[in-house]
């Protein structure tokens, strides 16, 4: 079974939180009750949910997240579908191409994230 959790980026700091995703009437809340217990507003347009899988370096892969994987390129984590996929733009083709990163036989690697690294997807 998929551990279900949120990331996001906190609105006091910029900094990323993990954990479970509320919304309340006045924002986004990423929380999380176990350990040290937080409460943090998060930026909602920065909201990705965790797949479940890891990357080649052990790496959580997250929403939003900018994966490589040999012989596929490089593309964002998304949801498309019923489920968690890499999505790219082909140079002859006008439509996204998608990936699915849990049953291909490449291992994806987390080198980046569209909010921090948006300039990784024009090289």
């Amino acid at each position: 079974m998929r551990e279900i959790k949120f990331r996001g980026k906190r609105l006091d700091n910029g900094e990323w939180v993990y954990g479970f995703l509320i919304q309340y009437e006045n924002g986004w809340f990423i929380c999380n009750f176990i350990g040290d217990a937080y409460q943090y507003e998060v930026d909602p347009s920065t909201v990705g949910q965790f797949t479940g899988l890891k990357d080649k370096n052990g790496k959580e892969i997250y929403e939003g997240d900018v994966v490589r994987i040999d012989d596929l390129g490089i593309g964002i984590v998304d949801y498309e579908e019923g489920r968690f996929a890499m999505r790219r733009r082909e140079e002859r083709f006008c439509w996204p191409v998608y990936c699915r990163i849990d049953h291909s036989p490449f291992v994806p690697e987390v080198i980046g994230n569209i909010y921090e690294n948006p300039e990784i997807l024009k090289e």
